[in-house]
């Protein structure tokens, strides 16, 4: 075995070894997983994994700084750089296709949500790391639409909840059920919809709020 000498070939070779961490969790179940299995899967040696990661706890948190934290980071982003909530709002549901379609997040919520039983204080890191920073910035936003009038909004942190249940169905969906082609969905024209429904009813002409 051959020792990756450079910076960059280091970092290559940890990412392939999370490659194919990711891919024995998403088949195998975290439970199931060995080590062996995926340094075999990475086509290097147990040893060399074990120079990068020294548990499969150790795997799964670096999962969650390479796939769930630039997500997290990008949905902060829109909320704070909108010129308005409608205008956060919009980019935010205008990129949750992409994050469905283009990234590994749904195939490790997937992994998430399976065995999270099994290792609850790395599924309570994730919640204050990445859950809870992505609904505190959605908050905000809808905060601040009730704020300068755009929107009606009595509980901002209950509506937020609202706001993303379909990014957790639809995360889950595609990974789950779209294996079937007549299970596909179009989920650009699914939040372009889930957008105007969800802007009319924050709409301040309305009698009710959320």
């Amino acid at each position: 075995m051959l020792r990756a000498r450079t910076d960059q070939a280091k970092d290559q070779r940890r990412q392939v070894f999370l490659h194919a961490a990711l891919d024995e969790f998403f088949e195998r179940g975290f439970t199931a997983a060995r080590m062996d299995d995926i340094a075999r899967r990475a086509g290097l040696s147990k040893g060399a994994l074990y120079l990068y990661f020294d548990s499969k706890e150790a795997l799964f948190t670096a999962l969650v700084t390479t796939i769930a934290i630039p997500n997290v980071e990008r949905i902060e982003g829109f909320a704070a750089s909108a010129v308005s909530a409608s205008a956060g709002i919009h980019a935010l549901l205008s990129h949750i296709p992409h994050i469905i379609r283009e990234t590994q997040l749904p195939r490790f919520m997937k992994v998430l949500i399976a065995d999270s039983g099994v290792f609850p204080e790395v599924v309570s890191n994730y919640r204050r790391q990445v859950i809870d920073r992505a609904l505190k910035a959605i908050t905000s936003l809808l905060e601040y639409g009730h704020s300068n009038g755009e929107f009606k909004v009595d509980n901002p942190a209950l509506t937020t909840r609202l706001l993303v249940a379909p990014m957790i169905f639809s995360s889950i969906w595609s990974v789950v059920f779209e294996t079937d082609p007549d299970a596909h969905i179009d989920f650009d024209a699914l939040f372009a919809l889930h957008e105007r429904m969800l802007l009319r009813a924050l709409s301040p002409e309305l009698e009710g709020s959320l």
